[in-house]
């Protein structure tokens, strides 16, 4: 079981998500550290919990089409590597992104055109560096709207997974965006037990609701080979112990 910090990026500043609603996000308050600027949460993460790997959700560019260039590059020369969220609309918006070596590219169901451009980002990234992220809110798959977008036309979350593996697809994120910071569990339970049952060499990362550590253990019995946790590294629930443990 791998622990993955989130820094939720907003107005380039580390924001604490709460349940989607992303107007409401304001600076994050971490007893790690007085700053909410991310290169300084990534750094206290290190020092607390020695981990190294993040993921990244880059809201200026998920909401506004704003990449946080410089950001990648200061965190990949820390020493940081991480699995970047940035809104991609199409395989091309990451070709700017070639050259920055420890990301793995995020494909989110919530910006990604088509089944399609998620194929072609695995073909020019690799399957090992290309995760997709089945985005849902309140257990209905959040899709980018399109004639051509096949993924609008599933409305179960398993259905949307299969046709997400067709394209070679290896590792996935199941990420509820109405369980994030609410610390009542992920809500995608089921889904990561029946896609371990179905496709055990596929790569399942969950998250968003994760409150304790036994949250943590419960995950990896359902299946999961890592989860994303932000709020409660931050304000102490799971401490420095629980997380070596899992290393």
């Amino acid at each position: 079981m791998k622990i993955i910090p989130v820094l939720d990026i907003l107005n380039q500043t580390v924001v604490h998500g709460i349940a989607g609603q992303r107007d409401l996000y304001q600076p994050i308050q971490s007893r790690l550290t007085g700053s909410s600027q991310p290169l300084d949460i990534a750094r206290a993460l290190r020092y607390e919990f020695d981990l190294t790997e993040f993921y990244v959700a880059d809201l200026d560019a998920i909401l506004h089409q704003r990449q946080n260039r410089d950001l990648y590059e200061c965190l990949l020369e820390e020493g940081f590597t991480f699995l970047l969220d940035c809104g991609l609309r199409s395989a091309s918006d990451a070709g700017p992104l070639s050259s920055l070596e420890g990301v793995s590219i995020v494909a989110g169901l919530e910006t990604i055109n088509s089944p399609q451009e998620l194929k072609t980002l695995v073909q020019q990234w690799g399957a090992a560096q290309t995760v997709f992220s089945l985005d849902l809110k309140q257990g209905e798959p959040l899709v980018s709207p399109s004639s051509e977008n096949l993924f609008a036309n599933l409305s179960d979350p398993l259905d949307v997974a299969e046709l997400g593996l067709e394209q070679g697809v290896q590792r996935m994120i199941l990420l509820d965006l109405a369980q994030v910071g609410t610390g009542t569990g992920t809500g995608t339970e089921a889904l990561c037990q029946t896609l371990r049952h179905r496709h055990p060499a596929l790569r399942l990362i969950t998250g968003g609701g994760i409150s304790q550590a036994a949250d943590l253990l419960a995950q990896a019995e359902l299946g999961a080979d890592s989860v994303l946790v932000a709020s409660a590294l931050h304000d102490g629930r799971i401490g420095r112990d629980a997380v070596l443990s899992l290393f």
